[in-house]
């Protein structure tokens, strides 16, 4: 008889399992049946928002391109850009000319200030009184720094020599021998 109850146990088991089975298999398809429905439902939410944003993208590019056709780039015609090529080479060659000329660099900065202040070429304002005024400013300039004594690069001073007392010089150096030699030519006409 015990082994008929442990028959009997067994297929009271294997039923309760059978029946478990079936049972948890409904659940899960009723669980899996509505976890999709949640993720259709979120996916169709997720898609209105891109359909949305794609839609306020596109308004604003076509926005935009309606504000770039109104506001058309204009290009230069080629007249306009070889003239523009030519007033920077004439200004080049005007500067060089300036530079050609025998003046300081303060006063030829001087000459470009006053051209561009007043809307000139360097040309036209190498021409006016104003570049003239300032040249002869700087020759007189030069005429007195060479006109002052000293040993500086200005006029020789004329110097007095006496036959019976020759200059004390210093022969190492060339103005040295310089005024040694004018001092030799001098007692020569002496006599």
């Amino acid at each position: 008889m015990t082994e008929n109850l442990d028959s009997l146990n067994e297929e009271e088991v294997d039923i309760d399992t059978t029946e478990n089975v079936e049972q948890v298999e409904d659940e899960t398809t009723t669980e899996t049946e509505e976890s999709v429905e949640d993720k259709l439902a979120k996916l169709e939410e997720t898609n209105k928002k891109l359909f949305a944003r794609a839609k306020k993208a596109e308004t604003e590019l076509k926005a935009s391109k309606e504000s770039s056709d109104a506001e058309p780039i204009a290009k230069k015609p080629i007249e306009d850009i070889s003239d523009v090529i030519d007033k920077k080479v004439s200004e080049k060659l005007d500067e060089k000319e300036l530079d050609a000329v025998n003046i300081s660099d303060a006063a030829k900065k001087s000459i470009k200030a006053y051209a561009k202040a007043e809307g000139l070429t360097i040309k036209q304002a190498m021409s006016s009184d104003y570049f003239t005024f300032v040249k002869g400013k700087e020759e007189a300039a030069k005429k007195v720094e060479e006109a002052t004594i000293g040993k500086g690069k200005g006029a020789p001073t004329k110097q007095n020599f006496d036959v019976n007392n020759p200059p004390k010089l210093d022969l190492t150096t060339e103005e040295g021998q310089k005024t040694w030699e004018d001092y030799k030519a001098w007692i020569k006409t002496q006599g």
